[in-house]
Formats: C-alpha cells, sequence, structure tokens
C-alpha cells in the first residue's frame, strides 16, 4: 500500500516557499482538480518518489514506470539465462580439460611431483571459477529479486464478480412505512422497493439513520413500526465488517462459506486481492482495515450460495488506491441489487447507480441517479 503526500505551496517567504505538508484525499477527482498542487510525493516500500505537476501527470508517470519496471525485470530474467548458459559452457571445458590431463598424467612420463602439482592448479582453477560463477549469479539474482519487488509492489488487485441467478427483476426486499429505531420522532417512515436491478446509493447527514437502514434490511434490527418483507439471500458489510470472525482465519472462514470450492482456487483468489498466503493463515482480527474489507467481500462475494442483494457501509474506507479502483470495478459487474451508504461522491459516480435514496426535510425520498 502507498501513502500520497500533497506538498502545497501555502505562501511565500523572505528565503523562498515554505511547504505545507497535508494528507491527500482519496477522492481521485480531487486529487485531479486541486488547485496549487505542484509535486505529488509517493511513501510505498520502495522509498519516498516525487511527482512534479498534478494528479494527472502522477498517474501517467506511475504507468510508465510500470512499464519501464516490467520491460527491466524480462531482460534482467533473459541477462540470467545467457549467464546461465555461458557458465554451463565454461563448466563443461573446464572439466574437458581435467579429463584430458587426467588421461595424459596417466601416459606421461613425469615425476609424481610435478603431477600433483599440476592436479593442484587444475582443481584450484576449478574452484575459483565455481566461486565466481556463484558470485555472479547470486549479483544477479539480487538484481531479478529488487526488480520483482518494483513490479509487485504494482500488481493490480482482482476482484471477480458474484455470480447471480436469473431473473434479476423480481423484488428484493420491500419497506411500508417502516420507522426506524433511534431515530427521532420527528423522522419520517420509510417506503422502499428494491428489484434485483436497482443500484441504490443511500446519502444523508451524518446520524439521518443511512447506517440504521442497512441493519433493519439485514435483520439486525427490529423496525419500531412498519412492514419489512426481506429475501433471505442478502449480505450486508458494516463499517465494524462484523462478518469476519477476528479469531478466525480468512482461509478458514471462505472454505466455511464455500465447502464446495477446491482450496488452491479460494487461494488464488484470495491472492488476486491482494491477500497473500501469509495473511490468509493468521486471525483476521489482526489485519488492516483493508485488508479486512478485502477479506469480508471474498466470503460474501465468493460464498457458495449467490448474493441476491449486496448492502455496503462506507466501503471506501481504509483502501488504497488500487483496492479502491478494484472495489470500483467488482459493483459495476455485480448484477444483483446494491444499496450502498457512502460520503465518497467519487465512489457512487462510478459504480452506476440506478437511483439516489435521499434523506431530506421531507423524508426519504428515492430519486432517479
Amino acid at each position: 500500500m502507498s501513502v500520497l503526500l500533497q506538498y502545497a505551496v501555502s505562501r511565500a517567504c523572505h528565503a523562498g516557499h515554505e511547504l505545507a505538508q497535508q494528507p491527500v484525499p482519496r477522492d481521485e477527482s480531487t486529487l485531479a482538480d486541486l488547485a496549487g498542487v505542484q509535486r505529488i510525493v509517493e511513501l510505498s516500500s520502495l522509498g519516498l518518489s516525487s511527482y512534479g505537476e498534478n494528479y494527472t501527470f502522477y498517474v501517467e508517470a506511475r504507468e510508465q514506470e510500470r512499464r519501464n519496471a516490467l520491460q527491466n525485470l524480462d531482460a534482467l530474467k533473459h541477462e540470467r539465462r545467457r549467464s546461465e548458459q555461458a557458465m554451463r559452457l565454461q563448466r563443461e571445458r573446464q572439466e574437458r580439460r581435467q579429463t584430458r590431463g587426467k588421461q595424459l598424467s596417466k601416459t606421461a612420463n613425469q615425476a609424481k611431483i610435478l603431477l600433483d602439482r599440476q592436479k593442484e592448479r587444475s582443481e584450484s582453477a576449478s574452484g575459483a571459477l565455481r566461486k565466481q560463477q556463484v558470485g555472479s549469479q547470486a549479483k544477479l539474482n539480487q538484481r531479478i529479486h529488487e526488480a520483482a519487488q518494483a513490479v509487485a509492489t504494482e500488481t493490480p488487485i482482482a476482484v471477480h464478480a458474484a455470480p447471480v441467478p436469473r431473473p434479476y427483476r423480481r423484488t428484493l426486499a420491500e419497506l411500508i412505512d417502516v420507522k426506524l429505531p433511534y431515530l427521532p420522532d420527528t423522522s419520517g417512515p420509510v417506503s422502499l422497493t428494491l428489484s434485483g436491478q436497482q443500484r441504490v446509493g443511500v446519502e444523508g447527514n451524518n446520524g439521518c439513520g443511512k447506517s440504521t437502514l442497512l441493519r433493519v434490511l439485514s435483520g439486525q434490527l427490529a423496525p419500531v413500526d412498519g412492514k419489512i418483507r426481506v429475501t433471505d439471500e442478502v449480505a450486508y458489510l458494516d463499517q465494524a465488517l462484523e462478518v469476519l470472525d477476528p479469531n478466525q482465519t480468512i482461509l478458514d472462514q471462505l472454505k466455511r462459506a464455500n465447502s464446495g470450492a477446491a482450496e488452491a482456487g479460494l487461494r488464488t483468489r484470495l491472492a488476486q486481492l491482494g491477500l497473500d498466503a501469509q495473511k490468509i493463515m493468521v486471525p483476521s482480527g489482526v489485519l488492516s482495515g483493508g485488508e479486512r474489507l478485502k477479506a469480508a467481500l471474498a466470503c460474501v462475494l465468493y460464498a457458495e450460495r449467490p448474493v441476491q442483494l449486496l448492502m455496503l457501509d462506507e466501503p471506501s474506507n481504509h483502501l488504497d488506491l488500487p483496492s479502491l479502483e478494484a472495489l470500483e470495478a467488482m459493483l459495476r459487474e455485480y448484477r444483483g441489487g446494491l444499496l450502498v451508504v457512502s460520503h465518497d461522491e467519487r465512489l457512487l459516480e462510478r459504480i452506476q447507480l440506478t437511483d439516489r435514496l435521499r434523506v431530506t426535510e421531507k423524508g426519504w425520498r428515492l430519486l432517479p441517479s
């Protein structure tokens, strides 16, 4: 995961310019439109890299760096193959010389002491050659390892969309005059019907009941009043990611969700999410917020029983840019019903919503997106 820092010129001083350091917003559109941004500095596992101009320049520069890194890795691997072939030929020539020397020593009319010295020189030369080859190969392997690290840090995150059986258009959830708990009496009731092809973004101020609505739909909370009918094929990922057992490994939880799938295939999909073999074998509670979200998505999307209605509460929290882009791609491909609570307008725009559910002064309003 990389961290972006924006260095914006705040004011001119007598001795030059003073730089103010502040975190860059995660929203890509904000990054691209920030006025006055003169430099973006990226802190990653490879160190600190500085990029001039704006975010668009940064994206283009990083893509060019990735292409260069891949070309460098390919060139080094080709060099290693050539080096291994050359070293093999050197060893074969050395072995042939030693064989001829042994054959001549059997027929040569020389003193034993001279023959022993010739043998020592041959063995010494052979040992020196092996040592030189091992050293050269170690240096080349290290260069390849460093080049592979540069490529690995930018490996795209892949999220496979969950299969959703037809038909899509049937009603998945229905709320009739539902009064949500924990809200003031002045808060109006919610009436809402969700079909299999609806993609709804839930918007409103903090404390207006957005998360409470999702918890009621998921069955975690009971409504104060009204009627609810919800399909049992529902998945809800809250901000605390309570769908995960913090004491169990990701792999074990995914295997329980899809007992019919081969473990190798599940491991591959977790790896494509950026969850390597080490991370999937430790308790999920010790992982970072972004890693836990990926794990929760895996347990929901790759479950044996397809999910018809997917509900997400602030899913972009804790995600780096590659993971956020992967999440957006997955949600665009998902063909079930979708209900997303988010303050990230960029995310809501990119997941191709059909509707917006807004909390207004006049109550809950479902409007076309």
